[in-house]
C-alpha cells in the first residue's frame, strides 16, 4: 500500500523542510517570504496528493510549487519585487520550469550551511542566535522552540523578530560569507551555538529531566549538516565526533529515576558502540588536518574517555595533556576547572582539592554548581567531611535542575555531618 500523504509529509517536514526554506530564503531574500510559501507548498502537496499520487521526487514538487506561490507573492508585493529584479541582475534568481530543475537547485552544496552562517552573524546576539537556529535550521515551531529552551513562547517570538530586523537592518545576506578570515569567524560562531544547544540537551540547567533528547538530536543534525558541508575543515568534523561520543554515554546517564550517574559509577556496556565508533573515526580525522582547534581537542579528551576500558583505566596523564592544549586556544575558567579535576585523578584528590579552591575567586566559577560538586567530592576523598558537606549545600542552592537536586541530595545525606540549622 503507498506510503499515506501525511507519513511523507511528516517525514519530509522533519528531514527537508530546513533544505526548501534554505533554498527559498537564498533565492528570495526573506525569511517570512519563504516560510508562506514552503507552508502554501505543503498545504497544497495535502489537497493534490491523495488524487494524483505521491510524485517520485516529493522535495522536488514542493520547491518547484513553492517557488511559483512565492513569485505569486512577489507580484503582489513592491517591495519583494524589488528583491528579486535585484537577484535577477546579480544572475542568482531562476526559476525552475520542472522538478528536475528543482532538483538541480539542490545540486549545489547544501545552503542549509548558509542559514546557519547567516543566523550567526555577529550583529545578532547568542540567545537570538539559538532560536533562529532551531526554528529555520532545524526546523522546529515556534512553540517547540519554545518548549526546547524553556522559555516563554511570547519571549521566543520576540527574540525571532529581533533576530529578523536585525537581518533586515543590516541587510543580512543568508549565504556563506566570503574570504577565510570571514567564513573562519562565522564557523566558530555556528559549532559554538550548536555546542550550547547539545550541552543544554545532555545536561540541562533547569527543567525536571537532566537529559532532553530533542535538544541532543537536534544539535547532531545540525552537525552533520555543517560537517558534510565543509568535509575539509577539522573544526566540524571534531565537534560532531565530540558530540557523538558524548551522546554514545546516554543510556547510562541516568539511573531507573532519571537522576544522573556519576561517569565514574557509568555502566560502560551500555554506552552505544556505533555512535562511539564514528565518533572516534571522525575525531581522529580531525586531529590529522591542519585547521584543527579546540572543538578537535574536546573530541580528543571524549576520546579518551571512550577508549578507556574503565574509570580507574582512564589516562588521566593524556587527559591532562590535552587541557593544557586546549588552554591554548584560549583561556576558560571552566577548562580550568576540568583540568583541576583531571589532575585530580592523575595525581591524587589534593592535587585536585587544590585545584579547584585556587579558582574559587572567579565570579563564573562560583555560580558554577559543578565546581561545588567537584570540591564535594574531592573534600570527602582527603577526609573532610565538613567542607564536603559544605560544599554540597553550596551546590546545592546553585542547582535548577531537579533531577540534579536530587543528586546532590543523596550524595549529602552520605556526608556524616548534621544538615545546618
Amino acid at each position: 500500500m503507498p506510503e499515506a500523504t501525511d507519513a511523507v509529509l511528516a517525514r519530509f517536514f522533519r528531514d527537508e523542510h530546513s533544505r526548501l526554506l534554505a533554498v527559498l530564503v537564498h533565492r528570495f531574500g526573506s525569511l517570512d517570504l519563504a516560510e508562506e510559501a514552503a507552508q502554501d507548498a505543503m498545504q497544497a502537496a495535502l489537497e493534490t496528493w491523495p488524487r494524483e499520487g505521491i510524485p517520485s521526487t516529493p522535495l522536488a514538487w514542493l520547491i518547484t510549487v513553492a517557488w511559483r506561490r512565492a513569485l505569486d507573492r512577489v507580484r503582489r508585493d513592491a517591495v519583494f519585487a524589488r528583491r528579486v529584479a535585484a537577484l535577477r541582475e546579480q544572475n542568482e534568481f531562476t526559476l525552475p520550469a520542472a522538478e528536475d530543475d528543482a532538483l538541480d537547485a539542490l545540486s549545489a552544496q547544501d545552503e542549509r550551511l548558509a542559514m546557519l552562517m547567516g543566523c550567526c552573524h555577529p550583529a545578532i546576539s547568542s540567545a537570538d542566535q539559538i532560536a533562529l537556529m532551531l526554528r529555520f535550521v532545524g526546523g522546529l515551531s515556534t512553540a517547540e522552540v519554545a518548549q526546547s529552551l524553556l522559555l516563554p513562547v511570547p519571549t521566543v517570538q520576540a527574540r525571532i523578530t529581533r533576530a529578523k530586523k536585525r537581518i533586515a537592518a543590516n541587510r543580512i545576506l543568508l549565504r556563506i560569507p566570503e574570504g577565510e578570515a570571514a567564513l573562519r569567524g562565522r564557523l566558530s560562531r555556528v559549532l559554538t551555538a550548536i555546542s550550547l544547544i547539545f550541552t543544554e540537551g545532555y545536561d540541562a540547567t533547569a527543567g525536571d529531566a537532566v537529559l532532553r533528547s530533542e535538544l541532543t538530536t537536534e544539535a547532531i543534525r545540525l552537525a552533520r549538516i555543517v560537517q558534510s558541508s565543509l568535509p575539509e575543515q577539522a573544526e566540524p568534523c571534531g565537534l560532531l565526533g565530540l558530540l557523538l561520543l558524548t551522546e554514545a554515554r546516554a543510556a547510562a546517564r541516568v539511573d531507573d529515576d532519571g537522576v544522573p550517574v556519576a561517569l565514574e559509577d557509568q555502566d560502560r556496556s551500555r554506552w552505544d558502540l556505533a555512535l562511539t565508533q564514528e565518533g572516534l573515526a571522525l575525531v581522529e580525522r580531525a586531529a590529522g588536518m591542519p585547521s584543527a582547534g579546540r572543538f578537535t581537542v574536546q573530541g580528543a579528551i571524549a576520546a579518551v574517555h571512550a577508549e578507556a576500558p574503565s574509570f580507574e583505566a582512564t589516562d588521566w596523564r593524556q587527559i591532562v595533556m590535552l587541557y593544557d592544549i586546549l588552554l591554548h586556544h584560549g583561556d576558560d575558567s571552566v577548562v580550568r576547572m576540568n583540568r583541576a579535576i583531571a589532575l585530580g585523578r592523575r595525581d591524587g584528590p589534593g592535587a585536585g582539592l587544590r585545584g579547584l579552591l585556587a579558582l574559587a575567586g572567579d565570579p563564573e566559577i562560583a555560580r558554577h554548581h559543578p565546581f561545588h560538586v567537584s570540591c564535594a567530592l574531592f573534600h570527602a576523598e582527603v577526609g573532610d567531611d565538613a567542607a564536603a558537606a559544605e560544599a554540597w549545600d553550596r551546590a546545592a542552592s546553585l542547582a535548577q535542575n531537579e533531577a540534579q537536586r536530587r543528586f546532590i541530595a543523596r550524595r549529602r545525606a552520605a556526608v556524616a555531618t548534621p544538615l545546618p540549622g
